[in-house]
């Protein structure tokens, strides 16, 4: 049976890396160089946390290591959030547009590593979230640092999801140590693809 190159999840359509845009995009120099070489499975696990716990209207949502952006795209769909995307690498700047555009929503997108993000930034935004994206160890600290300030500078709250590996482990338990409302949630789902995983959710102190 050949590979689809298309699939709908969530209500957004995502294209897979057979598709003639993406191998387009690829063939015009647009190659991933963390990991944003396609979308990654955690994503699902925020959204269907986010399908049972909305966010309100309009809410103003930074999606993380956004790679492809379905992550943010969902929000706008689903809650007319305001999106931006930040991403360390440039090149997954065009793959988000794509997909925005594939969806009819907006999302904003820029290039910026987590250390990048200062208090000031973070101030602009409601809610964090971010999916497969504590994969190093640095990462862990870098992640920490960045919720640390998301604290600081009133975000209500930062949804991170991932597949348990060790660093996210790591992360998960020195927020919870260093942060007044801190939950770690096993979760799983069986469509439309099988993903496992945990979410950590980190709320405001205020």
């Amino acid at each position: 049976m050949a590979t689809p190159i298309q699939r709908q999840a969530f209500g957004l359509k995502i294209l897979n890396a057979g598709h003639s845009s993406i191998r387009k995009l690829k063939s015009q120099g647009f190659q991933a160089e963390i990991h944003g070489n396609k979308f990654w499975n955690s994503s699902f696990l925020v959204m269907d946390y986010l399908k049972r716990n909305p966010l309100p209207k309009g809410t103003r949502v930074l999606e993380v290591g956004c790679g492809w952006g379905l992550l943010g795209l969902y929000c706008a769909k689903t809650s007319d959030a305001v999106v931006t995307g930040i991403d360390a690498d440039a090149n997954v700047g065009p793959y988000l547009d794509l997909h925005a555009r594939l969806n009819r929503q907006s999302m904003t997108f820029e290039k910026k590593s987590f250390n990048q993000l200062t208090k000031a930034y973070l101030a602009n935004f409601d809610v964090i979230l971010g999916a497969d994206i504590c994969f190093w160890d640095e990462l862990s600290q870098q992640l920490f640092n960045l919720i640390r300030r998301a604290q600081g500078a009133g975000v209500s709250q930062t949804i991170l999801a991932d597949p348990c590996r060790s660093p996210f482990e790591t992360l998960a338990k020195r927020s919870a140590a260093a942060f007044k409302s801190v939950e770690r949630i096993d979760a799983g789902i069986s469509r439309p693809t099988k993903a496992t995983g945990a979410l950590l959710i980190v709320r405001s102190d205020t």
